[in-house]
């Protein structure tokens, strides 16, 4: 035990002390922050201050989709309305748009015995898909309107009948009703989803690159005459596992700290738990963070015992970190049929457990005992991995030169 201590310290020390690991801690949340940030604002940019014109030869049409485009995008501009508009001011609206003086224009033309107007915008740009998106639902809103108008509705009760009512989610958690936002519990579950994979995956590929990177140096030739192979890979484990829950550990920290002031200064906010994130879901992040990088670290010190190089490892890199994937790409599935039979076979699956499990936690707890047999068929795979590798390894860390064969590496398995 005192072998595999002062491994796990040296491995922990090396990494925490690294200009890369302060980098990372504090790059990693600002590469992300600016990249919601950026892709906000951003939405926010193409969905307002443009200069739309709406031409109709229906002046009541052009009224009301205008009305509804303004009321759809506050924050954009008025939409200007040119009612009755002929077939002559066509050609001044495409000299606009060429003109750069109006972005775009939407032209409605209602035909003699036709309730449905035909409708064509022009831009200059082809590529508007949000905000034609936007367009024409306001355009089917206005066309109903304008029908009402003309059967003799009148706007006040039109209002009346189209205003839209409000749903508010509410969870049952635990015999008790808690009041939830499905959207901003989802991207919460996804933060800490992406959390736990990116973890989990870089930190265990970093153990396969210092394996291959102290193979290439011969330092094992020195280390392997003080300690044993064995006590080699769990003191690797133990410090990179540290270094790893360290980082994750700023991270929170400083979530918390970021979303605590945010909810002090504007009303209305819940900090975390606004995002479905409890106390409880952050123990079971750690804990499922732990076996996750437990069981794949293992694979990935055989496999970087194995091969030669870096670029041999990046070639399994993907493969190893397949079944994590899974979870990413179902998190729709998994958040909204958290109960379903694939769903919590999946869970149980202990390559895709860290990632699926925590997706069910996140959207609706399960039962104690499938959290307690995800955890136990965890604890049994790492065994097992753990068992394989350090036989793979023990062997496989003194090859140089070559990639071992898989037949070679099972009749490793078979040494005493």
């Amino acid at each position: 035990m005192r072998e595999v201590l002062l491994i796990a310290r040296r491995e922990y020390l090396e990494r925490v002390q690294s200009r890369a690991f302060l980098m990372m801690t504090i790059l990693f949340p600002l590469f992300i922050g600016l990249m919601v940030g950026g892709s906000f604002l951003a939405g926010k940019l193409s969905s307002g201050g443009k200069n739309i014109a709406i031409a109709s030869n229906d002046p009541v049409l052009a009224r009301e989709v205008a009305a509804e485009m303004q009321d759809a995008s506050s924050r954009a501009k008025p939409p200007e309305v040119i009612a009755p508009a002929a077939d002559a001011a066509r050609a001044t609206l495409n000299q606009r748009v060429e003109d750069k003086t109006l972005d775009g224009y939407l032209w409605l033309e209602k035909k003699p015995g036709s309730s449905m107007p035909d409708a064509t915008f022009v831009s200059r740009s082809s590529g508007d898909v949000f905000s034609l998106g936007g367009m024409e639902s306001a355009l089917n809103h206005g066309i109903e309107r304008e029908q009402l108008i003309h059967h003799g509705v009148s706007r006040a009760e039109i209002d009346a009948m189209t205003h839209q009512a409000d749903i508010q989610t509410v969870q049952l958690r635990q015999g008790q009703l808690v009041p939830s936002n499905s959207l901003k519990s989802f991207f919460g579950a996804y933060a800490m989803m992406f959390l736990i994979y990116f973890t989990v995956v870089f930190y265990g590929m970093n153990v396969a690159r210092s394996v291959v990177e102290e193979k290439t140096s011969r330092i094992f030739e020195v280390l392997l005459s003080t300690v044993r192979p064995q006590s080699l890979m769990a003191g690797k484990l133990l410090g990179v596992g540290a270094a790893g829950l360290t980082q994750m550990a700023i991270w929170l920290l400083l979530i918390s700290a970021i979303v605590v002031t945010s909810a002090g200064a504007l009303p209305g906010t819940a900090g975390l738990g606004g995002f479905g994130i409890h106390p409880q879901q952050l123990f079971f992040l750690v804990t499922y963070f732990l076996l996750g990088f437990f069981f794949y670290s293992a694979i990935a010190a055989a496999v970087g015992a194995s091969v030669s190089s870096e670029q041999e490892i990046q070639q399994f890199s993907m493969v190893i970190v397949a079944p994590l994937t899974v979870g990413m790409v179902l998190i729709t599935y998994i958040t909204s049929n958290p109960t379903a039979l694939p769903v919590v076979l999946l869970s149980l699956f202990p390559p895709c457990t860290p990632i699926v499990m925590f997706l069910r936690m996140s959207s609706q707890m399960p039962p104690a005992w499938e959290i307690a047999l995800s955890m136990l068929l965890m604890l049994l795979f790492i065994w097992g991995a753990i068992w394989i590798a350090s036989r793979i390894y023990r062997i496989g860390i003194l090859m140089y030169g070559k990639r071992a064969t898989l037949p070679e590496m099972l009749r490793w398995l078979r040494y005493s």
